[in-house]
């Protein structure tokens, strides 16, 4: 089969290479999938790159998928054959090969039904999103539907799921940053766009929630923004932070405001939903787009696994700015 696949970590336009190789074979409680698209993530790109640890190699990257069951290999399992389903996964394109193939192997218990209401692409384009946004929502934030909320990267995949299950919570106030603000941004949606290192406070001073933000949601990693966020924080608000965008892994604060409002911060690691968590999540979620509870995405990019040139583009990309979501198609 065709797989992406790199053989020792590095520039991705250097190390990511389109292969043949051996179509998975399955043990006991695996099904095997036919990949329909495989969502292109931040993770995945500095995964390549050598800035995850637990990344060994040959490995063909890749958490996200949408496809179609195949083959199973306990009987018992059998009905999954034929079934369109969804899904992410923790370790998966670190320690062992991911989706950026034409098949890929699966645990039969974490297999989801792709909700009705998407199609490949966009299913393929949530999962690890959903996760992350899933853990800040609903574990980390201690949100209330009366709270004020501001989310740093609305753009993003993450973004714009943690701005759907905030709404789905009943959270009424709620801002988003872009550094364009889209034409069609989502519904109940204040968007601030991000011209400058104050725009967010200047934003805030203008609607008159300067000082009464309860939840900031910070799913881009950089300095100035943050920083600028938490001038806007209410005493003893709660700052959830995922992602800094520099190989070190280092980050300048403005600790003064910090302990001054007696801010609460706390870092979100995707790993901490185990994949029974995560089926519940996706099983969840797939009634909620189909009922409309949820939106779907109103854009996905697609890039050919074929075309290499593009694929390193689009991974690169997801290291270095918020963008649209783009997923690969086999």
């Amino acid at each position: 089969m065709n797989a992406l696949r790199f053989a020792q970590k590095g520039a991705i336009e250097s190390v990511l290479k389109l292969e043949q190789v051996p179509k998975p074979s399955l043990a006991t409680g695996e099904a095997l999938v036919r990949v329909k698209a495989a969502g292109i993530n931040g993770s995945d790109s500095v995964g390549i790159q050598g800035w995850i640890p637990v990344t060994t190699v040959p490995r063909i990257p890749g958490r996200d998928f949408s496809g179609e069951v195949v083959d199973v290999f306990d009987e018992s399992a059998k009905d999954w054959v034929g079934k369109e389903v969804w899904g992410t996964g923790g370790a998966r394109g670190f320690a062992f090969d991911g989706t950026y193939a034409e098949f890929t192997k699966i645990k039969v218990a974490e297999l989801s039904k792709k909700p009705k209401a998407l199609n490949h692409p966009q299913a393929a384009s949530l999962g690890l999103s959903l996760v992350c946004a899933w853990i800040a929502v609903h574990r980390l934030s201690e949100v209330k539907p009366a709270d004020n909320v501001l989310v740093i990267g609305a753009r993003g995949g993450i973004g714009s799921g943690v701005i759907q299950l905030l709404k789905e919570k009943g959270v009424k106030n709620i801002y988003g940053t872009y550094r364009t603000v889209p034409s069609d941004p989502p519904s109940g949606l204040k968007p601030i766009a991000l011209p400058d290192a104050t725009a967010i406070s200047t934003a805030l001073k203008s609607s008159g929630d300067f000082g009464n933000i309860d939840v900031l949601v910070d799913c881009a990693g950089y300095e100035e923004p943050l920083n600028d966020a938490l001038k806007a924080m209410r005493d003893q608000g709660r700052v959830i932070v995922m992602a800094v965008h520099r190989p070190d892994g280092r980050f300048s604060i403005d600790l003064r405001t910090f302990y001054m409002k007696s801010l609460v911060m706390k870092g979100l690691k995707s790993s901490v939903m185990n994949e029974a968590s995560v089926k519940e999540m996706l099983d969840y979620l797939s009634a909620k787009y189909d009922n409309g509870t949820i939106e779907p995405p109103k854009k996905v990019g697609t890039v050919s696994m074929k075309d290499l040139e593009a694929v390193h583009k689009a991974l690169e990309a997801a290291t270095t700015r918020s963008q649209d979501r783009i997923v690969i198609l086999p």
